[in-house]
């Protein structure tokens, strides 16, 4: 519920009170004061949903932040990972190689983004987002085990790359959206930041 219904359903008693109700408080007082508790207990009930509403948005979006969170987590950890077997494949010999490369796609894109909170509390842009970088990590993993077969380490070492790269795009939409549910950023900033981010998708 908008807050102007809000503030024009409190003042909704005050009309029972105007000059152009006088006449009828006048010669029936306790039929106003029956229409006047009725009102009252609408206004009462009406107020109490709206707070509410308040308290248990907030509520979605502090659990929504900390599933958020724990994603970032995860694909840092996957990053540091992929950064480690790039590091490590260098010292192997190069017909041993190719065990080394194996990506995974995120726990967030296989299982936490299909939560019914996620659903509901993400901005439609961050949506958008997760779900083209979903497809572009899927389409990753797949070359790379294609490239796996091919023993060639430099396009490896690329599939590696573009990897890790689609997990720094994850990582910087889901901090978009921890400001944009924190209220550090303005619905106008986020959506101009999370469009920018959409274009550049696309563009890839």
């Amino acid at each position: 519920m908008p807050l102007w219904f809000i503030i024009a359903i409190c003042f909704l008693p005050l009309l029972l009170f105007l000059g152009w109700t006088r006449r009828f408080r006048e010669k029936n007082p306790e039929i106003f004061g029956y229409i006047l508790s009725l009102v009252g207990t609408f206004v009462g009930i009406i107020v109490g949903l709206y707070f509410n509403d308040l308290a248990s948005a907030k509520d979605k979006r502090a659990r929504t932040v900390k599933v958020l969170e724990a994603s970032k987590e995860e694909m840092e950890w996957l990053m540091n990972r992929a950064k480690l077997i790039d590091v490590v494949t260098d010292t192997v010999a190069d017909g041993k190689r190719q065990k080394y490369y194996f990506l995974e796609m995120p726990p967030f894109y296989s299982e936490t983004l299909r939560s019914e909170l996620l659903a509901e509390t993400l901005h439609p842009n961050s949506l958008e987002q997760f779900n083209l970088i979903r497809e572009i990590l899927l389409f990753n993993v797949e070359v790379l085990r294609g490239d796996i077969k091919t023993n060639d380490t430099s396009m490896l070492k690329k599939d590696l790359a573009d990897y890790r790269s689609q997990l720094k795009s994850s990582i910087d939409a889901i901090d978009l959206e921890i400001k944009r549910l924190d209220e550090q950023l303005s619905e106008g900033d986020f959506v101009q930041q999370s469009r920018q981010s959409i274009r550049k998708l696309m563009d890839q």
